[in-house]
C-alpha cells in the first residue's frame, strides 16, 4: 500500500465518524455540547406513571438512544403542597420550585402552561439551536409555528407533537332520507343549526330524528362552544362587562331555543351511562354532533351495543367536516389547540440529553407512529394518515387561532372567581329551557338572560377580589 493512501484514508475514516457525530447531535454546529462517546446521558422527567411513560415515550426513544436513562417524578407531591383556592398562581410559584427542587430537564406541558413557564424564564430557549442543527420545522401544520411563537414572546421554548381539535360528524344515511344537503367545511355555527332545523325531530321520542346531539355536554355548554367558535365573547378582557347583548349571540340563542322547543336537539341524560350509544348519534338517532378523535371508538363500540328497544344498532355511512368557523376567519379556529408541548427547563443538568429527547418525540419519527393512531394526530401534517380508510383532514385542515380569545384565562387574569363559568352554563341552560318548555319566548329569554350574567360577573369580581386579599 502506498504511503499516501493511508493518511487519505484516514481522513475519509475520520469524516465518517463527524458526520455521524453530527447526525447523532443535529448538526455540527451547536451551542450545547454533544452527547458523551459513549452516548450516556440522564433525563428527569415528571410524569405520573413511569410505566405509561416508558410505554409510550421512553423505550422507543431508547431504541434510538439505548445509553440514556430516565428518572422518573411523580408531581403527586407537587400537586399536594397547592390549594386551588390560591389560584393559579400560586400553583405556577410552586410549579417553579418542584422544578428546581427534584432537577427536572423535560416538561409536557399544555398550551397556557407553556406561555406561563417561558415567560417566568422556567425554559430554555430552543430558536438557535432549531437553526443550527437545521430541526425540520417546514412541516407542521400551518400556524403551529406562529402559536409557539406568540405564546413564548416572540422566541419558542416548546414543541408539541401533536394537536387537539374535533370534527362535526354527520350521518350521511340520515342527509340522503330526508333530502338535505350534507354538510362542508368552513360552515358558520348558523348553518349548522339550520341544517339541524330541517330534520324532523317530533313528538314519538321512539323515533324521532334529531338533528343535532351535544354528546356529554350540557345545552349550556354546548351552545356556548359554538359561541366560542364563531369567535364570540362573553366578556371583555377587564372582565368588567358581559358582552353577549349583540346580534351575534342573540340569533345564536334564538334559533339554539327553538331547536329545543322542537325536539331536534338531542341532550344526553347524564345518569345514563349508555345514553350516548342508545339515543345519540352513534345509534343513528341524530344527524350531527361536534367530537374529538375518541368519536372513532364510540362508533365502533356501538356498533355492537343494544338501542332502548333492544336491538343491535344498525351500522350506517358517516363522515366528518371541520367545526364551524367565523366567517370572518374560516381559515383558524379556536377549537383547534397545541397538544403535549415538550420543553427543556432552563435549569436542567443534562441540556443535551434533554434536547434529544424534545428532538425525536416531536420529530419525524414518532410523527410517523402518531399518525396511524386513532387517538392521536400529529402536528406534523405529512405523517398524518388515513384513519379506518377515512381522510383526518376535517381535524387538521384549520389553524389554531391568531390571539385566541380564552374565557378562562380572561377570568384568571383577572381575579375572578371560576364560580361565574359555572353560573354562567347554568343560567344560559334555564333560559334556554324556559323557551323550550313554553314559558317564554327566546327574545324575552334573552333579554332577561343578560342582565342576570352581568350581575354574576360583578359578583364573581367581588369574590375573586376578596380570595386574593385571603392570600395576601
Amino acid at each position: 500500500m502506498s504511503s499516501w493512501t493511508r493518511p487519505w484514508k484516514l481522513v475519509v475514516v475520520l469524516s465518517l465518524a463527524v458526520s455521524l457525530l453530527a447526525a447523532c447531535t443535529g448538526g455540527s454546529k451547536s451551542e450545547l455540547p454533544a452527547l458523551p462517546e459513549n452516548g450516556s446521558g440522564k433525563i428527569t422527567v415528571m410524569h405520573w406513571s413511569a410505566d405509561q411513560f416508558m410505554n409510550e415515550l421512553g423505550n422507543t426513544f431508547n431504541v434510538k438512544y439505548p445509553e440514556i436513562e430516565f428518572q422518573i417524578v411523580d408531581p403527586k407531591e407537587l400537586y399536594e403542597s397547592f390549594k386551588p383556592e390560591n389560584g393559579e398562581g400560586e400553583y405556577e410559584k410552586k410549579l417553579t420550585e418542584f422544578i428546581k427542587k427534584k432537577k427536572i430537564d423535560v416538561v409536557m406541558t399544555h398550551q397556557m402552561e407553556y406561555e406561563k413557564l417561558a415567560k417566568a424564564g422556567n425554559l430554555y430557549k430552543l430558536d438557535t439551536l432549531i437553526q443550527d442543527e437545521k430541526y425540520p420545522m417546514d412541516d407542521f401544520h400551518p400556524g403551529i409555528v406562529d402559536l409557539l411563537r406568540e405564546k413564548g414572546g416572540n422566541a419558542i421554548y416548546g414543541l408539541p407533537s401533536g394537536i387537539n381539535s374535533m370534527a362535526l360528524f354527520y350521518n350521511v344515511d340520515l342527509f340522503k332520507k330526508h333530502g338535505i344537503e350534507v354538510p362542508t367545511h368552513k360552515m358558520s355555527a348558523q348553518q349548522v343549526l339550520d341544517l339541524a332545523q330541517r330534520f324532523p325531530g317530533g313528538s314519538d321520542e321512539k323515533d324521532r330524528i334529531y338533528g343535532i346531539h351535544t354528546g356529554y355536554h350540557s345545552v349550556g355548554g354546548h351552545m356556548l362552544s359554538l359561541g366560542e367558535m364563531s369567535n364570540l365573547q362573553v366578556i371583555d378582557q377587564k372582565a368588567e362587562k358581559v358582552l353577549m347583548n349583540s346580534e351575534g349571540w342573540r340569533s345564536l340563542f334564538t334559533s339554539y331555543a327553538e331547536l329545543m322547543k322542537d325536539n331536534k336537539i338531542n341532550i344526553n341524560d347524564r345518569n345514563n351511562q349508555g345514553g350516548s350509544y342508545g339515543s345519540g348519534f352513534p345509534a343513528g338517532k341524530a344527524a350531527m354532533v361536534l367530537n374529538y378523535t375518541w368519536m372513532f371508538d364510540e362508533m365502533k363500540y356501538a356498533s355492537h351495543s343494544q338501542g332502548p328497544d333492544g336491538k343491535e344498532s344498525k351500522p350506517f355511512e358517516w363522515n366528518m367536516v371541520t367545526v364551524p368557523v367565523d366567517p370572518a376567519n374560516p381559515d383558524e379556529s379556536s377549537s383547534v389547540n397545541l397538544g403535549e408541548i415538550y420543553a427543556v427547563t432552563s435549569s436542567a443538568v443534562d441540556k443535551r440529553a434533554a434536547w434529544e429527547f424534545v428532538k425525536f418525540t416531536t420529530g419525524p419519527e414518532m410523527a410517523k407512529i402518531n399518525g396511524r393512531s386513532t387517538r392521536k394526530l400529529t402536528a406534523r401534517k405529512n405523517y398524518q394518515k388515513e384513519v379506518e380508510g377515512k381522510s383526518m383532514e376535517a381535524f387538521t385542515m384549520l389553524r389554531p387561532a391568531k390571539n385566541n380569545y380564552s374565557m378562562q384565562s380572561t377570568l384568571e387574569k383577572n381575579d375572578i372567581s371560576y364560580e361565574f363559568h359555572q353560573t354562567l352554563a347554568t343560567k344560559l341552560e334555564e333560559a334556554l329551557t324556559s323557551v323550550k318548555n313554553g314559558k317564554k319566548s327566546a327574545d324575552q329569554a334573552y333579554n332577561e338572560l343578560i342582565p342576570e350574567l352581568q350581575k354574576a360577573l360583578e359578583e364573581a369580581k367581588r369574590k375573586g377580589a376578596e380570595e386574593k386579599k385571603k392570600k395576601k
